[in-house]
């Protein structure tokens, strides 16, 4: 039942398609978004958002409504806060609609992960494939193709991986009923499929220029400092709030709560439990829900055929070799682009080389 809050197929990400527009009472913020890259290339940005009727987001239909709102009023307070001299709030007229279509999300009001991946995409072939080549961003910032493809690539990773879900279900219950046949079948299945995460997370290097995405891609994607934003109209009281990051992404704390892979170490658990408050609600109930199942793990180590046994290792080598790349990509991405002396930190504010690297060794020691 709790399957019900992913899809079978595309996994985290939205069915129906993201929505193309909003309802024409709410054209100022299509508008807005249509206009943000050039607006920020001028300089123009604040003005043009000062300038903006404050609207009421009471006619905004739960479902890809909300899911448009959130991304369009996500960004723009990313945008206005960290593009230029430094500010310290965020103006009314976005703060207050922002702050309730966040509260209905239930998620925080900054741009996380299902705003910037998960629902950030069309089809150009209505028809095709969710692949990143058949994909168009609705929303950037600047706006170049390296831009683009640092999201749409990241799309093809939770597309390629869509399945897993509904796959880990299916091998418990099988281990359930003790049918050790479905659960290889299901478990080579599922290895094969982190085995193409892993490709399709390396698509990155193809199009993303690692120069372009430190300077002009990540600047934007960063949480408010220590010192907090102030959504005027809410409370005079500052909030912080991690920024975008690939923890943030449910999909490998899925296989992790199926595979039975436990984070434990300072560097990586109170992180990852942090990152599930920007996952929509359905999501991360469902992590929830596997965790609360008896893992596969539990399965294997009691089981005494040796094939569950391989195929179970497979996953997680797969998943290890999964997180190498990942963190080798940080690494090329962040460090090395990072000035001298400059400490490098991720998106979500962290040592990231500190948590890829535990998280690795937590997947590996699971073998």
């Amino acid at each position: 039942m709790s399957s019900a809050n992913i899809h079978p197929e595309r996994g985290f990400l939205p069915y129906p398609d993201p929505l193309l527009e909003l309802p024409s009472v709410y054209r100022a913020w299509d508008e807005l978004g249509s206009a943000m890259p050039e607006l920020l290339k001028n300089d123009d940005f604040r003005k043009a958002l000062l300038d903006m009727h404050q609207l009421d987001p009471v006619g905004i239909q739960d479902g890809p409504e909300l899911d448009r709102s959130m991304r369009l009023l996500s960004m723009f307070a990313n945008a206005y806060v960290n593009w230029g001299e430094p500010v310290n709030s965020i103006p009314k007229n976005l703060a207050v609609p922002l702050w309730e279509i966040a509260r209905r999300s239930g998620r925080p009001p900054i741009a996380s992960h299902a705003s910037i991946v998960l629902s950030n995409w069309c089809r150009i072939d209505p028809d095709g494939p969710i692949i990143p080549e058949n994909l168009k961003t609705l929303q950037n910032f600047l706006g170049s193709r390296d831009e683009d493809w640092f999201y749409l690539a990241t799309v093809g990773v939770e597309s390629t991986g869509g399945g897993t879900g509904v796959n880990l279900i299916s091998c418990m219950e099988a281990a359930r009923k003790q049918n050790i046949d479905e659960v290889i079948a299901l478990l080579k299945s599922l290895s094969g499929v982190i085995h193409d995460m892993t490709f399709a997370l390396e698509r990155m290097y193809e199009y993303c220029r690692s120069d372009i995405f430190y300077h002009r891609i990540r600047p934007f994607l960063n949480g408010w400092s220590n010192e907090g934003i102030i959504y005027k109209g809410i409370s005079d009281e500052p909030k912080v709030f991690i920024g975008g990051s690939a923890a943030q992404s449910s999909l490998l704390q899925v296989l992790d709560a199926g595979l039975g892979i436990d984070h434990t170490s300072t560097h990586s658990s109170p992180f990852l439990i942090e990152m599930r408050k920007y996952m929509p609600p359905g999501h991360r109930e469902f992590i929830s829900f596997l965790e609360a199942e008896p893992s596969l793990r539990n399965y294997v180590k009691k089981e005494i055929s040796a094939e569950v046994n391989r195929t179970y290792s497979e996953c997680v080598s797969n998943l290890e070799m999964f997180r190498e790349k990942h963190l080798k990509m940080a690494i090329h991405y962040i460090t090395d682009q990072a000035q001298k002396g400059e400490t490098a930190k991720g998106t979500g504010g962290t040592e990231f080389v500190k948590f890829l690297k535990t998280a690795k060794k937590e997947t590996n020691d699971t073998r």
